[in-house]
């Protein structure tokens, strides 16, 4: 599709990042010297631990992520302007050189929505779609996130919303690659965690109420049956409720399947990703969702760091990311 620039500074984007995004992004983008006042305004989508959403793949064959940079091309001239340039010049540190000076917010005009621009140049996809979103406000975040690397390098496990908007246009526009991963959450709602609880004691007393207003919503948006179970099996889910769920998850658009399946993966908890989406709880209690078990071991024998304090940035990342890309999509941010 043609594209027409619409310039907007540094400074425009970043105000309109603080105001959109608010503490949802991070100072792990670039030194907080470098973005003045940017920094504090983007909390917590990208983690100074370097965590990424890439590798998520902590709940067993959920593996269906697709890196945003995976490469395409055969070498760094065929890349053009699509993002597989930066797979093509991964370094062994997972950096890529630098390649543009300039990011733009890009207009797709005949309707298409809104993309970026890197030195004039739509950006496109690691398959050369064009990277266009409904969502202005979403344009600027991933603009954003291409402005604020460093001088010299490119740091793509600092980019997550890229990676899941073109993993949506890539992936989730693919009949059979949304079916794949409809499948295999639907495979695992039976232990999702928010349904398997400890034996009766401390532990099983704080999963009910962390867990207690996920079930909550689970219950009055997909049925009343679904009830956590103390058995190694999973719980038993009705009919009602699997049949709602899966109604639900193949309705999704494509960015909405792919910010559900991610949140869904890193929780692991469909019920957990599921709310998280679609606004019935925030990212702090997602994540108090996801880590119930591993907290309530580190109020008792203490935080490991380097370990623990590393999950817990991780997790936050993941979780973070997938909300604040339906929140940009729908401006409610």
């Amino acid at each position: 599709a043609r594209t027409t620039i619409a310039r907007f500074d540094t400074h425009t984007m970043r105000r309109g990042l603080e105001r959109l995004v608010g503490a949802a992004l991070t100072a792990g983008i670039a030194p907080s010297e470098a973005n003045p006042g940017a920094a504090r305004g983007i909390g917590a989508i990208l983690s100074r631990s370097g965590a990424t959403l890439g590798r998520f793949a902590r709940c067993g064959e959920l593996t269906g992520f697709h890196s945003s940079f995976a490469t395409e091309a055969k070498d760094a001239g065929d890349a053009g302007t699509s993002s597989d340039r930066v797979g093509v010049g991964m370094r062994g540190d997972g950096t890529a050189p630098r390649f543009y000076k300039k990011v733009e917010v890009v207009r797709v005009e005949n309707g298409g929505g809104w993309g970026v621009a890197l030195d004039g140049r739509a950006l496109k996809t690691p398959k050369r779609a064009a990277l266009a979103v409904p969502s202005k406000s979403l344009a600027m975040a991933i603009a954003a996130e291409w402005e604020w690397q460093s001088g010299q390098s490119i740091r793509p496990f600092t980019m997550p919303l890229m990676a899941l908007v073109a993993t949506s246009i890539d992936q989730m526009t693919q009949e059979e690659v949304r079916d794949f991963h409809v499948r295999k959450l639907l495979e695992f709602f039976p232990t999702d965690v928010v349904l398997i609880k400890h034996e009766p004691g401390k532990l099983a007393d704080r999963q009910a109420e962390i867990h207690a207003p996920i079930l909550k919503w689970a219950r009055s948006e997909l049925g009343p049956g679904l009830e956590p179970t103390e058995s190694l099996y999973g719980a038993q889910i009705p009919e009602e409720a699997m049949a709602a769920a899966e109604k639900r998850l193949r309705a999704m658009d494509p960015f909405e399947l792919t910010a559900t399946f991610n949140a869904a993966a890193s929780a692991k908890s469909l019920l957990t990703g599921m709310a998280l989406i679609r606004g019935a709880i925030d990212v702090e209690q997602a994540e108090m969702s996801a880590r119930v078990e591993e907290d309530f071991q580190i109020d008792e024998w203490g935080l490991v760091e380097g370990g623990h304090d590393i999950d817990k940035a991780d997790i936050a990342v993941r979780l973070a990311a997938p909300r604040a890309l339906m929140s940009l999509l729908r401006d409610t941010l």
